[in-house]
């Protein structure tokens, strides 16, 4: 009985075996002509490694193809050649390491001598002459002025800037140098802020919609381009050196503009008109000011001119602060 049921056991695992999953391939010895890496991983994995022992490598290249007469631009080893990196997947690794890579976006160097220290400045006030601007009526609502004049008629949103210098200040960097504009948003019946600054370059442009979609022509210093501002969208642009002039293609809006330069001295007027540029070296600037063009009407539309841009020439030393009061007009 015990040896029939031996049997019948036997029996069933031959059975079994015959009827089960194909029998593994043979795991060639590690470094052989055979090996396909089984052996390499084995051997791989049970190495102890003390702390001052350097690591072996994973793979060991054995064999390599005949070079290609044509240069074998792709290889020569089993992956690929030296284009592709080291011996085990294309070649010799270049012991200079990989070439320098440059975002298209990172900042350019300061065009100028960046120098710490400097004491200088010139600090002022603007103001406004003349009647004040009115609040316009468009068929969006009523939009208020562009530019605004304070109790004393003071002027705020003002930009000053300086455009060209030979010695400036170092601007604060973390990874690249503290940037400055570059947003817009529409707000009902208005682009805002109406002028800001974008600085350093290479920047963009973001500008961000409301509720209510709308068709922008944008104007930059290359050319006009058209962009459609849907609801809650957003539109990236490229700045470009000089002024962007965003606005409604239908005149619904009131229009912003964005002045793109590496300059690292600029100034917006607060509500009470004033400004101060600080860190200037010794030596004569010409500042520049620059204030949003007054709006006017026309068949329901909204129409505007230029940035209305002023220059004033002005000496700085090194021990006070200079002066320069500005009066603007319409």
């Amino acid at each position: 009985m015990l040896v029939g049921m031996t049997a019948r056991a036997v029996l069933l695992v031959v059975v079994l075996a015959a009827c089960g999953s194909p029998p593994r391939p043979q795991m060639y010895p590690a470094g052989s002509d055979k090996d396909d890496g089984y052996g390499d991983l084995a051997q791989k994995s049970a190495h102890l490694l003390t702390s001052t022992e350097p690591e072996p490598p994973l793979f060991t290249p054995r064999h390599r193809r005949r070079a290609r007469p044509e240069g074998d631009p792709y290889g020569g080893d089993p992956y690929g050649g030296a284009l592709y990196g080291g011996d085990p997947y294309g070649g010799a690794i270049d012991p200079t390491g990989p070439p320098p890579w440059a975002h298209p976006n990172a900042p350019r160097p300061p065009h100028y001598n960046a120098t710490a220290g400097l004491t200088g400045a010139i600090e002022g006030t603007v103001t406004w002459r003349g009647a004040l601007p009115p609040p316009l009526t468009t068929a969006c609502g009523t939009i208020d002025p562009s530019v605004r004049v304070g109790a004393h008629n003071t002027v705020g949103g003002v930009l000053v800037y300086i455009e060209h210098i030979d010695v400036g200040r170092a601007m604060p960097s973390y990874g690249r140098p503290a940037s400055v504009g570059g947003t817009i948003a529409k707000r009902g019946c208005v682009l805002a802020p109406a002028l800001q600054i974008v600085t350093p370059l290479p920047a963009g442009l973001a500008i961000h919609g409301d509720a209510t979609a709308v068709k922008l022509r944008v104007t930059l210093p290359s050319g006009t381009r058209p962009f459609d501002l849907q609801e809650a969208g957003r539109v990236l642009i490229q700045a470009q050196p000089g002024v962007t002039r965003i606005e409604a293609e239908d005149g619904s809006l009131g229009a912003a503009w964005v002045v793109a330069s590496d300059t690292p001295y600029y100034a917006i007027t607060d509500d009470a008109g004033r400004f101060r540029l600080d860190e200037l070296a010794a030596g004569t600037y010409d500042v520049t000011f620059v204030r949003p063009p007054l709006a006017a009407t026309a068949n329901g539309k909204l129409v505007s001119g230029s940035p209305v841009i002023t220059h004033r020439s002005i000496k700085v030393d090194a021990v006070r602060p200079a002066r320069l009061d500005v009066v603007l007009e319409r």
